[in-house]
């Protein structure tokens, strides 16, 4: 059966998971119920496409038919939303929700449609049979762009959260709904749509059932005025006076106040712009000559260097896009992996001696489309008035708003000694490979970079960003901090508009030299310089943390939500690196809020499910939630991925009264207590078991290493027995935080 509506397979389309059918065929039950409540609404056959076999290729495989392609086409998608809806792994989720939300807002008639009360209403409606976590809330509003609005088949009572059924009694569910009235309102609300939507003027519905609990609902109306006609009453010239004063009077009102209201997005703070995003893509070295990677790299580098500095624009970084180089995914996949809808795709082909370049700046959505490239060749006496040119049409082409500020810096033209610029790149491809041997040679072309002009900043950068990033990982020492901060002060000596200088600055004085006011001010300034800069808004986010110690500066200053907001922006930024996403869940465990420390764990695990960090977020969780159990199975399965955070085990075990098994923890810890990482996990588990002096001892160990956490043992809820030791009390003194 077709649809009312000529150019569609079907009205309405049921998505939902094979589990929320298998124990009781709620699903199957719903829709026949559906049906018979379509029937009693609509003068004509509405045709509903729902499959209920097991075996069908519309389940949850991974090569999806055309077939599927055809059904999607209908008018109404109605989601049955459940504990396991929310999964982007799951058949139903991405190659039906996702796929009809892409379809519709890319269709003729759009995804939102006019209701005849002047309400907008979108064609997906959900039905939600559970209540959900706010992980899958957050996963489904990002999705669809909007709030969840969901018509609620929902039965709670104490510890029941279930679908409702067409027997339970109202009285008894918390949430008062009768099954055939929620029925009823998923015909209606159908109704609403399909006839919404409507090409026959005359067939269109000329009344809404549409209230602000059905999905879609907007309290946005239409306003409209109505003549009044008078009666009894001859009007007087002065009546007409009056009467036309008015209607000028408002006509000005409807026409000024709005625009007062409502500022221009131009004219808002940074901070409450609508923001463009885009991702620089690996570019592609078809040379044929690896020995010219390095210089597919730096162009890569050089191209989102540039389009960090803008304001209205994130950028995602290098890092995040690495994963990408020689991908065959399409455009759309890897622009919906990276969130964004544009993309910059370079190659790089010739010869050493004559380099060409092409660059395309591709719009993903809603269908794939090239809106500029360029093809020049990389002379390396004009590559700074090339990027220049480049910067600008991408800008251009991309319609991306740029401050007077912004516009003046890119307009700006700087120029390096070619054969230094060359050193540089070199170097930076070879420490970037985070080995020893990469690193001695990186260190090389940088000291030859230095020599031919020690006033250029570039070589400084490169050997701060060398020593800061990759030294410590390479085997390099642990001197590496502080050659980074060295090299990060030289550089910004040449040249104080280096965001990555300061940002490298923000974090040694904020970790290792416990300089908090110089930390924020490096940090913050590395920010207005570059605010795609996820690595400053990390660790702004933790230094804000230092606002849970009692009489300090920042306790007066800031909040924590303070500090979740600028985690939250890195996560914004870089939204595929599990390192952002996993340290906003460790966060919220430092904040106490442990549910939704757990919840930013499992998005971290859907980046990878291997990171332990997320395990160990989990795990300690649980614990401060008394959830022994859980919390040691969570524990255990991050350990058997990497030993790294066993003291989160240790901890549980004493909180579960398992000393036996805590002190086990405690021994493996100890072979390798020289180091203040160890320490610092022995001092948590001692002071869970109650051992105050063999704690402290252990946090006087980080304490002489400047272990990264030090800043904050005044926050750490772990060690709160310690807090009123005199031994403690004195550590505590010599990081002399700001008051």
């Amino acid at each position: 059966m077709a649809s009312i509506i000529p150019g569609y397979e079907y009205d309405i389309f049921i998505s939902y998971r094979q589990k929320d059918n298998k124990y009781d065929g709620w699903v199957t039950e719903f829709v026949e119920h559906l049906k018979n409540e379509i029937e009693a609404t609509f003068k004509e056959d509405v045709s509903i496409y729902f499959d209920e076999n097991p075996h069908d290729g519309l389940l949850e495989i991974y090569n999806v038919d055309k077939s599927l392609e055809l059904k999607l086409k209908s008018l109404v998608f109605i989601p049955v939303i459940s504990q396991t809806y929310c999964d982007p792994k799951s058949f139903a989720w991405q190659n039906e929700f996702v796929a009809f939300n892409r379809m519709a807002s890319a269709d003729p008639l759009g995804k939102d449609v006019k209701l005849a009360s002047g309400n907008v209403c979108s064609r997906i409606i959900p039905i939600k049979i559970h209540e959900l976590d706010t992980s899958d809330i957050e996963l489904f509003e990002k999705e669809i762009g909007s709030r969840l609005r969901s018509i609620e088949f929902i039965y709670e009572s104490a510890g029941v959260n279930r679908p409702l059924k067409p027997s339970d009694n109202p009285d008894k569910n918390l949430n008062k709904t009768f099954y055939r009235d929620q029925i009823n309102k998923v015909a209606n609300a159908v109704k609403d749509v399909i006839y919404g939507l409507h090409p026959d003027p005359k067939k269109r519905a000329t009344k809404s059932y549409q209230t602000s609990t059905t999905p879609g609902y907007t309290d946005i109306q239409v306003s409209s005025i109505t003549e009044k006609a008078v009666q009894g009453k001859r009007l007087t010239s002065k009546t007409i006076l009056w009467g036309v004063l008015s209607i000028l009077f408002l006509a000005a009102f409807l026409i000024f106040v709005p625009r007062l209201i409502n500022k221009p997005k131009s004219a808002t703070a940074n901070g409450n712009m609508v923001k463009k995003t885009i991702a620089v893509l690996p570019v592609s070295n078809l040379t044929g000559n690896l020995d010219l990677q390095y210089m597919a790299d730096a162009i890569q580098s050089d191209i989102s260097g540039k389009l960090n500095g803008i304001s209205s624009l994130i950028v995602r970084p290098d890092q995040s896009t690495l994963q990408f180089r020689n991908s065959e995914e399409s455009i759309q996949k890897i622009a919906e992996k990276l969130s964004v809808n544009n993309l910059i795709q370079s190659t790089l082909k010739g010869t050493k001696d004559n380099l060409q370049v092409e660059v395309r700046l591709i719009e993903a959505f809603p269908e794939e489309k090239n809106i500029w490239s360029s093809m020049f060749i990389y002379d390396w006496n004009r590559i700074a008035e090339n990027y220049q040119n480049i910067i600008s049409h991408i800008v251009e082409a991309a319609k991306i708003n740029l401050t007077e500020h912004e516009s003046k810096n890119l307009a700006i033209v700087q120029k390096h000694d070619t054969a230094l610029l060359n050193a540089c790149r070199l170097g930076n491809y070879y420490m970037n490979q985070i080995t020893p041997e990469g690193f001695e040679k990186g260190l090389k072309y940088f000291n030859k970079a230095m020599a031919i002009n020690p006033l250029d900043p570039l070589p400084y950068l490169g050997l701060a960003r060398g020593y800061g990033n990759t030294g410590h990982a390479a085997g390099i020492g642990t001197d590496a901090p502080n050659r980074s901060r060295d090299y990060a002060l030289k550089a910004l000596e040449l040249d104080s508009t280096l965001a990555d200088a300061h940002a490298i600055l923000g974090h040694w004085y904020l970790y290792t030299g416990w300089e908090f006011e110089k930390a924020e001010k490096h940090l913050k300034h590395a920010i207005e310089l570059n605010p795609s800069d996820a690595f400053a808004h990390c660790h702004l986010g933790w230094l804000y943390c230092t606002s849970l110690i009692p009489n300090t500066r920042y306790s007066r200053l800031y909040k924590i939500d303070d500090a979740i907001a600028e985690m939250k922006k890195a996560v914004e930024i870089a939204p595929t690196e599990t390192i952002y996403q996993g340290y906003l869940a460790w966060l919220y465990l430092f904040a106490s809020r442990f549910k939704e420390a757990i919840n930013e764990a499992r998005k971290t695990l859907q980046l990878d499910p291997n990171y332990t960090m997320a395990y160990f977020v989990m795990g300690s969780s649980y614990t401060e939630m008394g959830m022994y159990y859980e919390a040691i199975e969570a524990h255990k399965k991050g350990i058997a991925i990497s030993p790294d955070y066993e003291d989160g085990l240790g901890i549980a075990y004493a909180r579960a009264g398992q000393k036996d098994k805590a002190i086990e923890v405690v021994k493996d810890l100890e072979k390798c207590a020289d180091s203040w990482w160890c320490a610092w996990g022995l001092a948590e588990i001692y002071s869970a078991l109650g051992e105050k002096d063999k704690a402290i001892d252990e946090l006087e160990v980080v304490y002489k290493q400047r272990g990264d956490f030090m800043p904050w043992i005044q926050a750490f809820y772990i060690l709160k027995p310690l807090f009123e030791e005199p031994r403690f009390k004195e550590i505590a003194s010599k990081l002399n935080l700001p008051v």
